[in-house]
């Protein structure tokens, strides 16, 4: 349990840093909603991933199920960055694609 509250306090923390070079406004706001959007996706995505690598005894790092399942949260993420964020569509895709990138990497130093 400690790994998981790790991960997710460590994509907020990343997350919200990524927001913040985007806009560069309002930090406490965008660590707000750092934590809302995380909140929605980064449980679902651990159990995910956690379900499936352990389920197909995948012990490597990475494998489809972590392509896919990063697809998604990144897909998932852009509507509620546009709406939070108040911005276009494509400056929202950029934020969560480097947001989500960014973590994703992370990942496999941690």
């Amino acid at each position: 349990m400690q790994t998981y509250f790790t991960a997710l306090l460590l994509t907020i923390a990343v997350e919200s840093v990524v927001y913040y070079l985007f806009i560069r406004n309002k930090p406490a706001k965008l660590l707000l909603y750092s934590c809302i959007i995380n909140g929605l996706t980064h449980p679902l995505a651990f159990y995910f991933y956690t379900e499936y690598s352990l389920t197909y005894d995948l012990n490597n790092n990475f494998n489809i199920y972590f392509l896919i399942i990063e697809i998604v949260v990144f897909l998932a993420e852009i509507i509620p960055l546009k709406i939070l964020l108040k911005v276009n569509l494509y400056k929202a895709v950029m934020i969560a694609l480097t947001a989500n990138l960014l973590t994703a990497l992370l990942s496999f130093l941690f």
